[in-house]
């Protein structure tokens, strides 16, 4: 094992072993290097191009459209998205290679018990683009994905790297160990992840993370997937969590709510 930024990494060959389990849960976090090649890239980016355009062209259920990131506009009013939810659920060509590549043991491998995909619920899948220094959508301020008490809970998120993740890009950046520990209590001084096109980060739902700007001219393409060993909410149910909620009220169902 070596790495960049003396970050361990490991290889993934379908399963997940007792090693890299314990590396998840002491740390929050495991890289995976090279599971995906030039050529499953671009397939997914190809994906991606044509979901945007259906999107933009108004033929994707408007509760399929992601209500999160406003677009960014070029200078001609161009616009272009940042955010495809429920990008496996209409995206077939994708989900099949991400069944072809064992991601679906990455879950229970990593949890130790059964897990299920977002794939129709709480926004399934989501690719998410990080533009230049000018778009709406750049940076990401420190934050949890999940709180530990959510009813999806315990969850994996599964990062998919597209494009090379750097410092100057606005690279993943952690706090290992912080999903031991409440996040107040911790001084936001994390641990860059950079990584390759092709690699895949996994990180548990209530680690401490975020990502800094894009510093250039440049664009970093991420496909998330979730697994989780909580409840399974029935199709169209979207994420919230206010203060003072109850446990059962965590699940909303709508048909064109967000997270």
């Amino acid at each position: 094992m070596s790495g960049p930024q003396r970050v361990p990494w490991f290889r993934f060959t379908g399963s997940v072993t007792r090693q890299q389990r314990a590396f998840y849960e002491r740390h929050g976090f495991v890289v995976y290097r090279g599971v995906f090649d030039a050529e499953d890239v671009r397939l997914i980016k190809a994906d991606a191009e044509h979901l945007e355009a259906e999107t933009l062209a108004g033929r994707v259920p408007a509760e399929h459209r992601d209500k999160v990131l406003n677009p960014s506009y070029d200078e001609h009013g161009k616009a272009s998205l940042h955010r495809l939810p429920y990008f496996t659920l209409h995206c077939p060509k994708t989900r099949r290679l991400v069944e072809e590549r064992g991601m679906d043991a990455l879950g229970p491998g990593l949890l130790g018990r059964p897990t299920w995909r977002f794939e129709d619920s709480i926004d399934g899948s989501v690719w998410q683009m990080k533009r230049r220094k000018r778009s709406s959508y750049n940076a990401l301020d420190w934050h949890l994905d999940f709180p530990h008490d959510h009813p999806v809970a315990p969850l994996v998120n599964v990062g998919i790297y597209l494009d090379a993740a750097t410092m100057q890009n606005g690279c993943l950046v952690v706090v290992p160990g912080s999903h031991r520990f409440p996040a107040r209590r911790l001084d936001p001084v994390g641990l860059p992840l950079m990584v390759e096109a092709g690699d895949v980060i996994c990180h548990t739902n209530n680690i401490f993370h975020h990502s800094g700007p894009v510093m250039d001219d440049t664009s970093r393409a991420t496909l998330y997937l979730y697994y989780a060993a909580g409840r399974r909410p029935a199709p169209g149910t979207t994420y919230t969590h206010r203060a003072g909620e109850d446990f059962a009220d965590l699940f909303i169902e709508t048909k064109a709510g967000t997270r």
